[in-house]
């Protein structure tokens, strides 16, 4: 299964890695071109953009282990390339259902790392919970549309699932950040701790390794959350829709 998810990991990885490095050789170019519009310049519309990357590739590999974990523990025998698969066919869904449920979130991250600096403390005690919030009403909508066959009113499934187990859903969210950020900064770590040793040098290739020890953060970091949020959609069918009595009816009788 960790195979197949870095089958849809690895492309968009690569993609954000490759204009990383072309923004640094081009820095410049790129600083006078967004400065002088007064866009948000190059290093904050790259936070941006790796927001982006990664927030579309966990849509993507939630789907994947959705479409993996939830007819395996259903008794199912799947495979992870008949899974990539259904995921490529359902791309167009998944890009949609991703864009209309997470715009809100990446308007308030865009937002927050727009400020000021000296405002951010001030404001991370309201922006942490809101975004907590929105993220956990559409927890589940891409396990909903590989599993429900529902499209775009995976959107409104997912709310209905959630909203009665809705503190889960948010503690959900608060668990898997504060493990997730903890193990990506652990990894992130690891360049500057390699050459504080003074056996290894990058040089001026550093910001590339930290760039790349970043992304391989993420590429451990993604298929696990994804696989713990497939179970959790699959507890909340449970205690919702008692979906363990008719697993236990489909394996008697089946």
């Amino acid at each position: 299964m960790l195979l197949g998810a870095a089958v849809l990991m690895v492309p968009l990885v690569a993609l954000y890695l490759l204009l990383t490095v072309l923004a640094f050789d081009k820095y410049q170019q790129f600083d006078s071109l967004l400065g002088d519009r007064g866009y948000v310049g190059v290093e904050t519309g790259f936070v941006l953009l790796g927001l982006v990357v990664q927030s579309l590739t966990a849509h993507l590999i939630g789907a994947f282990t959705a479409a993996y974990l939830v007819p395996y523990q259903m008794g199912g025998d799947p495979r992870a390339g008949a899974c990539v698969r259904r995921v490529l066919r359902k791309l167009p869904v998944l890009i949609l259902t991703w864009a209309l449920t997470h715009w809100p979130t990446l308007l308030v991250l865009w937002w927050f790392v727009t400020i000021a600096p000296s405002e951010v403390l001030a404001l991370v005690w309201v922006m942490v919970p809101l975004v907590a919030m929105i993220s956990a009403a559409f927890l589940v909508v891409a396990p909903v549309v590989m599993i429900e066959n529902l499209g775009v009113r995976s959107i409104g499934r997912a709310w209905r699932l959630v909203k009665i187990r809705f503190a889960a859903g948010f503690g959900f969210i608060f668990a898997c950040a504060v493990l997730g950020a903890l193990l990506a900064m652990f990894i992130a770590f690891l360049p500057p701790a390699a050459e504080s040793t003074g056996f290894i040098t990058f040089g001026s290739f550093g910001w590339l390794v930290q760039g790349v020890t970043t992304q391989l953060a993420a590429l451990i970091v993604l298929p696990f959350v994804a696989i713990a949020t497939s179970q959790l959609y699959l507890q909340l069918r449970i205690q919702v829709e008692g979906l363990d009595i008719v697993i236990a009816a489909d394996r008697a009788f089946a």
